[in-house]
């Protein structure tokens, strides 16, 4: 074999070899959620998930969950901004999964803060925000720590709140593919528009010249600052005809939050 054919041979086997979408030639590196794609596709049906079937074919998911850990900090240095974003919503929602799947079938605990929610909540799975689930970049992480410590402090992203999903109905919808760098910004704007078309989660009353907002609004108040405040924000995304009749005189009502598990099965 002639040396040129012997590096033809050493280049095809090593682009052929690599676990993900690497950088060549000048491109930058973007992580491959295929695994997660099909976790979405098989067991996610209008934002809700067949935890009782998926923890009895968890192939997918916990592959999903082993490419996270498997990135090296020389390759996430590689990704954009936008990758970044993605990689980190997708691990979070991926690991909310993963946490309810672990714990399925969910049952009420004893103790004040359990009795507060329903029987079928994540909130009965003990310690859920901050339970080490997840080791990524050489960091064991929580869910609190994916969403409060990295992309919240990190970003300043105010759309990540209606991409993160922690397994229960007042969340955004579940989106049915994975977040991709690529496509972020659509698929962010996408999911706020969703959002603000459910009246569960955000509806107005011209009489009363009233909005009625998802707390989620309420608990991350600063975050919506950069977009000039939650009412400006929603203004954006709200059909023309509602948001031209908000002003600064508008009242602000917050509705409940629902904590009833996402589940596809049963529900209505």
């Amino acid at each position: 074999m002639s040396r040129k054919m012997l590096l033809l041979f050493i280049f095809l086997f090593l682009r052929t070899s690599m676990p993900f979408e690497n950088a060549w030639a000048g491109e930058r590196f973007a992580f491959d959620h295929l695994s997660y794609a099909k976790v979405l596709r098989g067991y996610a049906v209008n934002g809700r998930v067949e935890y009782s079937k998926l923890k009895q074919e968890r192939q997918d998911l916990d592959e999903y969950v082993k490419s996270l850990e498997s990135l090296s900090k020389e390759n996430y240095k590689e990704m954009s901004r936008d990758e970044k974003i993605a990689f980190w919503i997708n691990a979070y929602n991926a690991d909310a999964i993963k946490l309810v799947t672990d714990h399925y079938p969910l049952q009420k605990r004893f103790g004040w803060k359990a009795l507060a929610y329903p029987e079928n909540s994540i909130q009965q799975i003990p310690d859920v925000w901050d339970r080490k689930a997840i080791k990524v970049l050489g960091r064991e992480l929580s869910l609190n720590e994916i969403e409060h410590e990295i992309l919240r402090k990190e970003f300043r992203e105010p759309r990540i709140h209606f991409a993160l999903v922690c397994a229960s109905v007042g969340c955004p919808v579940l989106r049915e593919e994975p977040y991709r760098g690529e496509k972020l910004d659509t698929q962010l704007d996408e999911q706020a528009r969703t959002f603000l078309l459910d009246p569960r989660k955000a509806r107005y009353e011209d009489a009363s010249d009233t909005l009625y907002l998802s707390p989620i609004f309420k608990w991350f108040r600063k975050d919506f600052e950069k977009s000039g405040g939650v009412l400006s924000f929603v203004k954006r995304y709200l059909p023309g005809e509602i948001a031209k009749k908000i002003s600064e005189d508008t009242k602000i009502e917050w509705l409940d939050y629902g904590w009833s598990l996402n589940e596809r099965k049963g529900v209505t």
